[in-house]
């Protein structure tokens, strides 16, 4: 039975490689593994780096990520971020795991660090004829209740800098609510900025944050077996081989010179 549920798990990862998810039930992106494989609910941004317009996993993450779970012996579904839960609740739970978990000194005690998928920035985007000039300051004073903002480390940080945001868990259409005029300002992932479909938008960063390290990390309450699974698999050449294939999309324009 295993094995024909690794058949038919494998089967529809080939056609969500193809088109929109179908074989995902509501509340999932995708899933990959077999369905008797201990579960894990891996949680990801909704961006261009990371899924299609049509909500499918970019094909070069999901072939990392079905190896990853055909490998480790996990039934791995994708949910994506959204308002209504908390990213580090998620990570309390026992199958809980996030592909682009932002490394921080209050997390560090709180997951297992399994690996680091990439480093970013997050940007704050304004219209290409926004007036805005100053620094990040003037900004953060300015931009209370007149930015929008993904749910997940975005969310934390604006919270702990008690700034107002709308939640808009999808970047692209965070990034056309800017170029519309519904949001003066939008925070988004650096990397979103150089996909072809939000780099033809008329916008500009008007400000940055640092740099920070994003990480395949899973709750530290998983059962060890499954996490050690995991880990093993990410080191292996063929994992890290598919990872780099999957930089083009999480990193583009700067993962060909990795």
């Amino acid at each position: 039975m295993a094995t024909l549920n690794r058949i038919v798990r494998f089967l529809c990862v080939g056609i969500v490689m193809l088109m929109a998810p179908v074989c995902a039930v509501a509340g999932e992106i995708a899933s990959y593994g077999a369905a008797d494989d201990p579960p894990v609910s891996m949680m990801i941004s909704i961006a261009p780096t990371t899924v299609d317009a049509m909500g499918a996993p970019r094909p070069a993450l999901g072939r990392w990520l079905a190896h990853v779970a055909e490998e480790a012996r996990i039934h791995m579904v994708l949910r994506p971020l959204t308002n209504d839960q908390r990213l580090d609740e998620v990570m309390r739970q026992p199958d809980g795991c996030s592909l682009g978990y932002a490394r921080l000194p209050a997390r560090e005690k709180d997951v297992h660090w399994l690996m680091e998928v990439k480093r970013d920035r997050m940007v704050f985007v304004g219209r290409q004829d926004d007036l805005f000039g100053g620094n990040l300051s003037d900004f953060l004073r300015l931009a209370d209740g007149k930015l929008g903002a993904p749910s997940g480390i975005y969310r934390t940080v604006l919270e702990n800098r008690n700034i107002r945001h709308i939640a808009v868990d999808d970047q692209r259409q965070l990034a056309h609510m800017v170029v519309d005029g519904t949001l003066r300002f939008g925070l988004l992932i650096g990397g979103s900025m150089n996909t072809p479909e939000i780099k033809a938008l008329p916008l500009r960063i008007v400000a940055e944050l640092p740099e920070l390290g994003f990480w395949f990390a899973c709750s530290q309450a998983m059962p060890l077996p499954v996490v050690t699974r995991i880990a093993e698999t990410l080191k292996t050449k063929a994992s890290q081989q598919l990872h780099r294939e999957a930089l083009s999309h999480l990193l583009p324009g700067i993962a060909a010179s990795l």
